[in-house]
Order: structure tokens, then sequence, then C-alpha cells
């Protein structure tokens, strides 16, 4: 173990960041795509993570996933494990409105660029 901050780091395990992306995308309510188009990424990569198949995330997989889910990349790392003040249902709603908007941006960049 490290020792960072007065605090004891454990070495990553990928099949606790996998558990908790699978607990968090039922929490949400969201298929393995939803969370991948949330995230920018692949719906394999997310089953990958999911199943402890891919175990070396990078930091942008890491950030981007944390922002589908509305938590911390440290909850999603479980360096955190305090549980967001908000409830399951709004943290829900919050993650689709956020993916919403991030489409209709997206499209309005489209039709402007067109």
């Amino acid at each position: 173990p490290l020792l960072t901050g007065g605090r004891v780091m454990r070495k990553f395990d990928g099949a606790s960041l996998g558990a908790r992306i699978k607990l968090l995308r039922d929490l949400r309510g969201m298929t393995l795509q939803q969370v991948a188009d949330a995230a920018g990424i692949a719906k394999t990569h997310v089953w990958e993570l999911e199943n402890g198949r891919s175990v070396n995330p990078s930091v942008n997989v890491i950030w981007s996933l944390s922002e589908a889910f509305v938590v911390s990349p440290a909850m999603l790392l479980g360096l955190d494990d305090k549980a967001p003040a908000v409830s399951n249902v709004a943290l829900k709603i919050a993650g689709i409105v956020d993916r919403e908007l991030k489409r209709a941006i997206r499209e309005h960049k489209d039709q402007t660029n067109a």
C-alpha cells in the first residue's frame, strides 16, 4: 500500500470499479448503450470495465463515466465511499437532463457548421 496524505491507498482494483459501474448503472436505470453515449465511449468498453475485462482505464474514461453517473471520480474509483447527498431519483433525472442538453448542443453545432 502507498501512503498519501496520511491515508493508506490500496492498489487499484478493476473488479471493484466494475462493480461500482454496474451498481451506478442499475441505480440510474441506464443501459450499457446509454452509459456509453453519455460518457462518449464505446459500449463494449463499458461492458469490459463492468466485467473486469479492462482493468486500466484512462483518466479521461474515469472522468467521462463519473460525469455520466453524476458522481465524483473519487467515488467511482472507490477512494470516497460517501454516497452523493442527492437522492438516486434526482441524480437519474439530472443525468437525463445533462445528456439531453449535451445532445442538443451537439446537434446545434452540427447544424450551424453544415
